[in-house]
């Protein structure tokens, strides 16, 4: 599996995605990890129920944002590590073997003049 999805990809795809799982569990429910803040952080305040429904608010609608920021950035670092090993491939070939492919390539018909790869 190594060869196929490198392993820094694995990992760095692994913390994303449970930011994302963690993000989207904090704007689901905003109520409790917000009492969990408070009583870890906060000062004993007057208790005030419409200042925690904004913070409620609040931490719904920027933790979608974030969950969805995180869910894209491990799909996109899940797609370069999936392709990483071809495009590895691609920068070994030589102009000899580049020519060779594209000879080949409008040999078969596909005259489309850009540089597709023939990969075994």
């Amino acid at each position: 599996m190594e060869d196929r999805f490198p392993l820094p990809f694995q990992i760095a795809c692994l913390i994303l995605f449970a930011l994302f799982i963690w993000a989207f569990s904090i704007a689901r429910e905003p109520r409790g990890w917000r009492r969990l803040f408070q009583s870890m952080f906060s000062k004993s305040e007057m208790f005030s129920v419409n200042r925690n429904k904004v913070i409620d608010e609040t931490l719904k609608r920027y933790g979608i944002v974030i969950a969805m920021i995180f869910l894209v950035a491990f799909v996109v670092l899940f797609v370069i590590g999936i392709t990483a090993p071809a495009r590895a491939r691609l920068k070994n070939i030589s102009k000899e073997e580049w020519h060779t492919i594209e000879e080949v390539q409008r040999a078969q018909g596909n005259s489309s003049g850009t540089r597709r790869a023939i990969l075994p």
